[in-house]
């Protein structure tokens, strides 16, 4: 009896695994995920990094993949323009900082 538990335990994992997959598959934003990923491998392999076309926002269905994809497009982006790293720290810090200089200056 042991053997038939296992087996039916395996029959569901695999059911469960296939209806994720039909479940991405059927995700309005894989095709640009897929594509920004395939930039990134561009990237990192210095090849000649290809256009990817942006899906619209507010798609209906999917698995969530729409909550991925501005990210991955501004991973891309930053990638491909090194200067947004330390412009983005500096905005992080430097704007604080700059609006406590100019509070404490007023006091």
């Amino acid at each position: 009896m042991q053997g038939l538990g296992d087996l039916t335990s395996i029959v569901n994992s695999v059911s469960n695994a296939l209806g994720t997959a039909v479940n991405v598959a059927d995700d309005p934003y894989l095709s640009e995920v897929v594509c920004r990923i395939g930039q990134l491998q561009q990237i990192n392999s210095g090849a000649v990094v290809g256009t990817c076309t942006d899906t619209p926002d507010g798609l209906p269905g999917g698995v969530g993949l729409s909550a991925a994809v501005k990210p991955l497009r501004f991973y891309v982006y930053a990638k491909q323009n090194v200067w947004v790293f330390p412009l983005a720290i500096a905005a992080v810090f430097g704007i604080p900082f700059m609006l406590g200089y100019e509070w404490g200056k007023g006091s």
